[in-house]
């Protein structure tokens, strides 16, 4: 049954309704979308962990701190242990990380960031990988988000006295974002 989408006062009309249906098929796709890409990722991650046991292949990414009037922005993934942590992702082929953070952020919360500055950088091994991530903080106008459902979960704006759960990860960009604040 489609949901009612009328004003108050507003007569029912084929328009309202084929808006309902419509708008209700379209969130219908992209739950059914999110849902296909989560059981792929179910199947293909472990095959993926099994590579980078094998081969222990070096990876470069980015990750940022964004804020806005005294919040930083935080995402969950929708893969993943699903803790809290910055936006950010892998740098393609000749990209460079200032490009790459600029280009994740857009994809993954619709925001474009200004004034991107390098704040540090760490390596890690998780998951068999050496991944080399290259940390900045940067700036947003609007606090507007437009999440990519199918890579983001949950995507808030947060005071940095009161954070969530936040991943290793979080941990350590927090503690070199701290070190640049003062």
């Amino acid at each position: 049954m489609a949901q009612d989408f009328r004003l108050p006062g507003q007569k029912k009309s084929a328009e309202t309704t084929h808006a309902a249906v419509a708008a209700g098929k379209s969130i219908k796709n992209v739950m059914e979308h999110k849902n296909l890409i989560q059981s792929v990722h179910k199947i293909l991650f472990p095959i993926a962990k099994f590579y980078w046991f094998i081969f222990r292949p070096k990876t470069h990414g980015v990750k940022c701190v964004i804020r806005n009037n005294g919040k930083i922005l935080m995402i969950r993934n929708t893969y993943g242990r699903k803790l809290w942590s910055f936006p950010g992702g892998g740098i393609r082929g000749e990209e460079t990380a200032e490009d790459a953070v600029k280009r994740e952020t857009m994809e993954e919360v619709g925001i474009r960031i200004e004034n991107p500055q390098e704040i540090g950088i760490f390596t890690s091994q998780l998951e068999f990988k050496r991944d080399t991530v290259t940390v900045f903080k940067a700036d947003a106008l609007s606090r507007n988000l437009k999440i990519d459902p199918i890579e983001i979960l949950e995507a808030e704006w947060f005071s940095p006295d009161n954070l969530p759960i936040v991943s290793g990860y979080a941990k350590k960009i927090m503690s070199m974002w701290n070190n640049k604040e003062v």
